[in-house]
């Protein structure tokens, strides 16, 4: 019998995703040799030879069928049954196992050309787990089949050298679901499958352009909401954005709709796409600070038509040369725009640096006004350099690695070097810090308090400045140039004493901050849903201290070991203002990091040693999410100036699952174990140290080697890790979050009920009026029909006129009887 046609092992694909990897990445020949297992019917053997058992072929034998097959292995009752060997007429041959004339449990195909397949095989079809190589092309699959197709997990690769390969999900021979693909090139996409296609989420990586796409994809192609970024080349210690950005809409590989672009240069494009063209109206932020709004025609200014979009495209390319090379003719459109990107910029700072002083210098005489503005900048100048190394340091605190060498510094950073310089010192919150310089700023109400705000180089020197105005502007309000006097005061007094000294919980070691950035999102969530409306303008919400304590009542924290004089106590660490040792301030207001500090803190308090003990007796099975050590390091880099505003994440927020449901147990509580003792085994451990204790008149001499040591404090150390890492899961995913999503669920039930009972209310006032509607409707029936009943009476008076001349009052029982009917209706309608 001879194999028949079936669909090939791989059906390649025409890789459309984008023009890019057109280019990069050849598209494949696909599998012309097809394979598939032929079936045994119709076995007439024609000779045999073996032992026979009544009649019945038994044991091991050798058999020909009719058409020239054979077979060679164990027989049982005259069926093939056990090992053994079929070829088929055309060359197709099974080593295996039969049960009853049929290939099943393990076996090898062999096709005539030499390609294989050995794995699992149920009735003569490949199913179960197997690996196929094919011998006409380098193409081998190695995974899950059903029905003899690539069904399951899998993995194929397409050359003998490993480069091109796939790794994920298949079902009936076509990739769908999850995978990563690796091209030959080095592009590696990993997403969502459909058909064969990258369709859904993905992220697609291109390493000759040093590019990386993560997004939404329809058929291959970048179609949706997605985030594309061309890094550029790396300056080491350089702390430039050196990458351009874009955030928003795609259409067909084209960005096209609504997104953002960051320039490397940090300049800013905010509006409407078409064809990878700015089109429509936008917003221009150049890389001084200056803001054009208005209307782009393909990649131009409306109003300027000689500006093309390379102006902002390219970093190393000087504006100025820019601007001459496209405005020779037109003198006025290009004073216009070296005034809006800075090339004419009187800046003793530059133009990549321009200072945002016109709010500060209304508070100055316009004669004061120039002097002002260039001593400011004189101070700051002779201290860009310490400011630039402050700025570095802070923006990259809790977080990893980043590929161009590049970290932002956001509000939660921000935050820390207020709080470090003792800024708060001056009688004045961080959150009335950040009041004062959102003021003016057209900052939405939602971020005015917002960590994940990312701080430029810039923004931070002006942020600096304002500070310094507000805080000692009364003192040199007299003297000038008083701006210059309270900027060097606040470096004097504050930044050069203190800056990069960290303090508080969060930012204190590398390996803690890590894991702990972990809980940043769902602590945040907590945070802003127990924040209430301010009471001043602009009302954004804040936390006071006693929201805080009350949040943690509800939650049923407080108790003997976090009681309510602890909490004050935590809080007012490096306060002054909140407690002077006899009264408590309440009312003072704390922004996130301080609310996520003192949790932090109140985790050691809180977590005790039962509770530990208890969580180290659970099975290490599948309730740890972390097989590979026992401590958990956090992968994502620093959030990007598109993700510090939404995450929400992988990490931008309608998040699929909360950070409680991942980060339980996310390390192996088992791990945490005193350390073994090690034995020496080198010989440089003959160096020893001579310790000498004296107790008790009697001289105890013991020797320990130098690697001992080491191990020793290595050993200590992750133990204290580990502690510190059960402390916070213990605290957070178990107490905290837990306690949280308790009291969500009681305010979902309590509304709930409130719900059903002002829809009882409603159903019985509607009751109440459809009753009070019959009743209505009774009486004026009643009413009626006694009407009725009376007029029928006058009407029979006039017939009787004998009676009534001869009678004309009525008896004593006739008026007896004529009010007996009312009295009856009242009966009835009673």
């Amino acid at each position: 019998m001879s194999a028949s046609a079936v669909p090939p092992l791989e059906m390649l694909l025409n890789e459309l995703g984008s023009k890019r990897e057109s280019r990069d990445d050849k598209v494949q020949n696909a599998d012309a040799t097809q394979y598939e297992e032929p079936i045994l019917t119709k076995l007439i053997v024609e000779s045999y030879e073996g032992e026979k058992v009544r009649g019945l072929y038994e044991g091991d034998g050798f058999a020909v069928f009719q058409g020239g097959c054979t077979y060679c292995g164990m027989f049982s009752e005259g069926l093939m049954h056990g090992p053994g060997t079929y070829i088929w007429a055309d060359g197709l041959k099974y080593e295996g196992d039969f049960v009853k004339n049929v290939p099943m449990n393990h076996g090898m195909y062999t096709w005539p050309d030499g390609s294989t397949y050995e794995g699992e095989v149920v009735n003569g079809m490949r199913t179960g787990f197997g690996m196929f190589k094919c011998s006409t092309q380098p193409v081998s699959y190695i995974g899950h089949w059903c029905h003899g197709k690539r069904h399951g997990k899998g993995s194929v690769y397409y050359n003998q050298e490993g480069t091109s390969w796939y790794e994920g999900d298949w079902v009936h021979n076509i990739k769908k679901g999850w995978g990563v693909r690796c091209y030959k090139s080095g592009n590696i996409y990993e997403g969502q499958w459909e058909n064969n296609m990258r369709h859904g989420e993905g992220r697609m990586r291109w390493l000759a352009t040093n590019e990386e796409y993560t997004g939404q994809w329809q058929k291959g192609i970048q179609n949706g909401f997605g985030t594309h970024t061309w890094f550029l080349k790396r300056i080491p210690n350089s702390q430039y954005p050196l990458r351009n950005e874009y955030i928003g809409d795609f259409v067909n590989g084209y960005r096209h709709g609504h997104g953002k672009f960051y320039y490397a240069s940090g300049a800013v494009y905010e509006g409407e796409w078409v064809s990878n063209k700015k089109h429509g109206m936008g917003r221009l932020t150049f890389k001084n600070g200056r803001v054009y709004d208005g209307l782009f025609s393909h990649d131009h200014i409306v109003e300027f038509p000689s500006l093309e979009g390379e102006l902002v495209n390219y970093p190393d390319l000087p504006s100025e040369c820019a601007v001459r090379s496209q405005y020779q003719g037109s003198s006025t459109s290009a004073e216009v725009i070296r005034k809006l990107d800075g090339s004419e910029s009187k800046s003793v700072l530059g133009s990549s640096i321009e200072l945002d002083l016109h709010l500060l210098l209304s508070m100055y005489p316009e004669k004061d006004q120039p002097e002002e503005k260039r001593q400011a900048e004189y101070a700051v100048l002779r201290n860009l350099t310490e400011l630039r190394r402050i700025y570095s340091f802070y923006s990259s605190l809790g977080c990893d690695q980043s590929l161009d060498n590049t970290f932002l510094m956001t509000k939660l950073h921000f935050w820390r070097f207020l709080k470090d310089c003792r800024f708060h010192h001056h009688k004045i919150t961080l959150a009335d810090m950040d009041r004062i310089l959102s003021d003016n700023q057209d900052i939405p109400v939602e971020e005015i308090h917002s960590p994940f705000t990312t701080i430029l180089l810039r923004t931070f020197l002006n942020y600096l400045l304002q500070l310094a105005y507000h805080i000692h502007h009364k003192e040199y309000q007299n003297r000038s140039p008083s701006l210059f006097l309270c900027f060097t005061k606040l470096m004097t007094e504050n930044i050069h004493p203190n800056a990069c000294r960290v303090k508080g919980n969060l930012f204190n070691g590398q390996q803690e901050t890590l894991y702990s950035m972990n809980y940043i999102d769902k602590c945040w969530e907590i945070y802003t849903a127990h924040c209430r409306p301010n009471a001043a303008p602009p009302h954004e919400l804040t936390m006071k201290m006693r929201h805080f304590l009350w949040m943690l009542k509800d939650f049923k924290m407080i108790n003997k070991e976090l009681t309510a004089t602890k909490f004050v106590e935590i809080i007012a660490d490096d306060n002054p203002f909140i407690h002077d040792g006899i009264d408590s301030n309440f009312e003072l207001e704390l922004v996130f990091l301080e609310f996520f500090e003192a949790l932090l803190s109140f985790a050691f308090i809180s977590v005790t040693d039962q509770m530990t003990k208890s969580c180290l007796n659970f099975p290490n099975d599948d309730s740890s999410g972390n097989k590979h050590g026992s401590t958990y390091t956090v992968t994502n880099q620093h959030r990007s100036p598109s993700t510090a505003t939404s995450q929400g994440s992988d990490v931008r927020d309608g998040s699929a699952k909360s950070p409680a449901s991942k980060l339980a147990f996310l390390f192996d509580f088992s791990k945490i174990r005193k350390p073994e003792p090690k034995m020496r085994t080198a010989p440089s451990d003959e160096r020893l140290s001579k310790v000498n204790f004296k107790s008790s008149g009697k001289e105890l001499t013991f020797f320990l080697s130098q690697n001992e040591k080491k191990e020793k404090s290595k050993e200590e150390g992750k133990e204290k890790l580990n502690m510190w890492v059960s402390n916070m899961c213990i605290f957070f995913v178990n107490t905290f979050f837990q306690a949280h999503k308790c009291e969500e669920i009681l305010k979902e039930k309590v509304k709930e009920n409130r719900l059903r009972h002002v829809a009882l209310a409603k159903q019985r006032k509607i009751e109440n009026e459809e009753l009070e509607a019959r009743l209505d409707s009774l009486r004026e029936e009643e009413a009626k029909r006694l009407d009725d009943e009376v007029d029928i009476t006058v009407i029979k008076e006039p017939a009787d006129t004998s009676s009534s001349q001869l009678t004309p009052s009525p008896t004593k029982e006739e008026a007896v009887v004529f009010p007996s009917k009312p009295i009856s209706s009242k009966k009835k309608k009673k």
